[in-house]
């Protein structure tokens, strides 16, 4: 079975290496750990010498998959220690998460997603985020949405205004 575990350096994504450690899993397992970095936004700003600009980003680029790279390796690593037989590879791929996301399970031709929820841009009770969203609706394979503890919020023994006690 091969399994994406597409993550960045949140506190949900350590959910998900959390929760993938603590599951059993059957022999032979091929984890592939996923990193996306995003673009950084070039556009509107007005600099003066922008071949000194071309050089900031560079380094800021280079800093960024240093530090991705370095990320992945730990999380491969602890795969490979907590889980018997498991085989662990990286990858760091540049451009939107929603879609290299999706194109890596293609690519791979995955089993399963793991990923984690941030909750960012939803109402409340959604509790997906738009990442998460469009991962679940286009993935060619299983998603594993991990949520936060923290978000785990409703009680079935509150009230709620439509219950009537007449």
């Amino acid at each position: 079975m091969k399994v994406i575990i597409a993550i960045d350096d949140s506190p949900y994504s350590k959910q998900v290496v959390g929760t993938l450690i603590k599951r059993h899993w059957p022999a032979n397992m091929s984890f592939k750990i996923l990193t996306v970095l995003e673009p950084l936004p070039t556009s509107g700003y007005d600099f003066d010498d922008s071949a000194a600009f071309a050089e900031t980003l560079q380094e800021i680029d280079k800093h960024r998959h240093e530090a991705a790279e370095h990320f992945c390796q730990e999380v491969r690593h602890r795969i490979e220690a907590e889980i018997p037989n498991a085989l662990a590879h990286y990858e760091i791929r540049e451009g939107l998460p929603r879609t290299e996301i999706i194109n890596s399970a293609v690519d791979w031709m995955a089993d399963a997603i793991m990923l984690g929820a941030h909750g960012k841009d939803v109402c409340p009770h959604n509790l997906l985020g738009s990442v998460s969203r469009a991962i679940v609706n286009h993935a060619p394979c299983s998603v594993e949405i991990i949520r936060p503890r923290e978000s785990h919020k409703w009680h079935p023994t509150e009230k709620h205004a439509a219950t009537s006690t007449t």
